[in-house]
């Protein structure tokens, strides 16, 4: 209730057009929008932490894909277009996966893997695009067709009720891609409960060392807006956005820093 009338204040306060005007261009970098009207914030918790099932899911489907169309930070989608046949059957199987059998790590991997092939689905869906926003918004983060081990679920709910949610792992900011080049880039290689630290912990390293996402002038960060939209998850786990960051760059941990945030290139991440 109180949302809507603060909603409803500042329509009144600048019209019905302006108020629109407003979120559009403020839900990306303005601090108060997106604490008003930005993603849900969940309280983070090991939902599978004693999960230690024998079952397994191959993801191999798909570590063959990304390594055929994913060139750097970006994406071969008409190459990928030739191998739908490929990715759809990878989609079939996560509807089919065992996932109460899967281990913590192995359900968390594959969470992951579904958010992406997903996504890489719903461009294909679409072609040609230039950015996944032009997709109109019903048929896109909220649409309910992704199925997953039976549940269908939207993207959004993927993200915000499973991925976050369910586990202290703020770095799958780092791994989910969204099909833009402000994300962080998509990984050439599927995600595996084997080596999934290791994976999360070189996506984060590459993210923080590319000026694409962190520029340092001065005195100043300028980081991804990732770490404003969920900065509820970077200060549950490490305090701040900025002492998360400082994980991948030691020398934000000394100092006075000022933050700004990166404008998001919400471009389709496509090979040119």
């Amino acid at each position: 209730m109180k949302r809507n009338r603060i909603i409803q204040g500042l329509i009144g306060l600048i019209g019905l057009g302006g108020a629109a005007a407003w979120l559009a261009t403020s839900l990306e970098t303005n601090p108060i929008a997106v604490a008003l009207f930005g993603p849900p914030k969940p309280v983070m918790a090991e939902a599978y932490a004693d999960s230690g099932g024998a079952a397994r899911f191959d993801h191999g489907l798909l570590d063959g894909l990304l390594k055929a169309h994913v060139q750097g930070y970006a994406v071969d989608y008409a190459g990928l277009m030739a191998d739908e046949a490929t990715l759809d059957a990878y989609l079939a199987a996560l509807g089919e996966a065992d996932f109460d059998g899967l281990s913590r790590d192995d359900k968390l991997a594959l969470l992951i893997n579904a958010y992406n092939a997903f996504t890489l689905r719903l461009i294909l869906d679409h072609q040609p695009l230039d950015s996944i926003k032009d997709i109109p918004a019903a048929e896109r983060w909220d649409a309910e067709r992704w199925v997953v081990a039976g549940r269908t679920l939207s993207l959004t709910q993927l993200e915000h009720e499973e991925l976050r949610a369910k586990f202290i792992e703020p770095r799958v900011h780092f791994a989910i891609n969204c099909a833009s080049v402000g994300c962080p880039p998509l990984r050439a290689e599927a995600y595996v409960a084997a080596r999934l630290d290791e994976q999360l912990e070189e996506q984060s390293l590459r993210m923080h060392q590319d000026e694409l996402w962190l520029t340092l002038d001065g005195q100043t960060v300028h980081l991804t807006p990732l770490y404003l939209w969920y900065q509820n998850d970077f200060v549950q786990v490490a305090g701040s956005p900025l002492a998360f960051a400082a994980r991948y760059r030691p020398e934000l941990a000394d100092g006075d820093w000022t933050v700004t945030w990166k404008d998001y290139d919400w471009r389709l991440n496509r090979k040119h």
